[in-house]
């Protein structure tokens, strides 16, 4: 070899080393996650990197923190967009209660929700996605962004029992542990999903909008999905149509109208895990999943791959130690009741095995 040559690979040796050390130096450390928590979640990034894996997520309360629909919904009602006059009239399953407490006399649509959840989840969590229908998906993300910039929690009147007081609905936080969380299982080769109980083009303009700093791939939000309408064709579609048929385009998508009429998939409680077997892996179980609610993501959790390290991630809605909360408490016990299960039915017993419970305030 000429000393010409021997000086131009030794370059490219050095050249080669430099962007492996900037690469690795780049790589996303999970800063805002309590010690234990992280080397627990580092080994089992370590161990399934590069092979194909995936990763399912719930949206309110987990990647970041409150909810987002309701205030959203009680912003726009705020503003005199959402009402009684211009709701689809197919969403008024209960007569308005009105009042001379309200402002105005009537009863608001924050309220009125807020009655549906007290009747049952089955019929508040879809009427939640349901009530935006009539705008164009521009406006809502308008709307969304707007509500996201408040500095302060949103006021509306709601009935409590026969009384009608004033409640203050936070505005989301990011946290700032899930963001980290998603981009180091990304730079692993590890799929990040989201799956939502929650509006699923709503979701999908938060998740993926670098400025929230989540940067979710759009074909991988899942969440409770109606169909969206042109204003100039009438044509009928949805963004999991398109997504199967090759033909998304999340840009174009934002000149759609919502329309009230609820579609596949249909995420909340059971729906998770059947919405993951549909729509990412019938056989492939996640290798890591997070959530918060009991029931709505309890078999998603339970479903993950144990048997290669995977992770439940449970981060509670309080502050404080999760293992005493009331919902903690729950999900604990119903994992011991489904090992409990899988050992009469001689399968192998995962579901009460690798949970980590996380306290909100460690990785805001």
């Amino acid at each position: 070899m000429t000393i010409k040559k021997l000086l131009n690979a030794l370059l490219a040796s050095a050249f080669c080393c430099a962007m492996l050390v900037g690469s690795a130096n780049a790589a996303t450390e999970l800063k805002h996650w309590p010690k234990e928590a992280r080397a627990q979640i580092e080994a089992m990034i370590q161990a399934n990197a590069h092979q194909g894996q995936y990763a399912t997520f719930d949206m309110d309360q987990t990647t970041y923190r409150y909810d987002l629909l309701d205030p959203l919904l009680a912003y726009m009602d705020q503003k005199g967009l959402l009402t009684r006059e211009t709701m689809d009239p197919s969403l008024k399953l209960i007569p308005f209660k009105d009042s001379p407490d309200f402002k105005g006399g009537k009863e608001n649509m924050t309220s009125y929700y807020w009655r549906l959840c007290e009747m049952h989840d089955l019929i508040s969590y879809p009427w939640a996605s349901q009530i935006f229908a009539g705008f164009t998906l521009k406006e809502l993300k308008k709307n969304l962004d707007e509500m996201l910039a408040l500095k302060k929690p949103i006021e509306r009147q709601v009935w409590d029992g026969d009384k009608v007081v004033t409640v203050k609905l936070p505005i989301p936080k990011m946290f700032r542990g899930m963001q980290e969380l998603y981009a180091k299982l990304r730079e692993n080769g590890i799929d990040v999903y989201i799956m939502t109980a929650a509006h699923e083009e709503i979701i999908r303009m938060i998740a993926c909008d670098p400025k929230y700093g989540y940067n979710v791939d759009p074909e991988k939000v899942i969440g409770v999905t109606v169909l969206l309408k042109n204003p100039k064709t009438g044509e009928l579609t949805n963004s999991r149509m398109q997504i199967r048929d090759g033909k998304f385009d999340p840009e174009k998508n934002m000149d759609l109208v919502t329309t009230a009429f609820l579609t596949n998939p249909m995420t909340w409680f059971e729906g998770k895990q059947g919405s993951t077997i549909g729509y990412i892996n019938q056989w492939q179980r996640p290798i890591m999943a997070g959530g918060d609610s009991t029931g709505s993501d309890t078999y998603m959790l339970e479903s993950v791959n144990v048997e290669r390290g995977g992770i439940k991630l449970w981060i509670n809605r309080k502050p404080g130690d999760p293992k005493k909360d009331k919902k903690a408490l729950w999900t604990i016990d119903h994992a011991e009741k489904s090992a409990q299960q899988q050992n009469e039915l001689n399968m192998p017993v995962t579901a009460n095995k690798n949970w980590i419970f996380i306290d909100p305030e460690t990785i805001q």
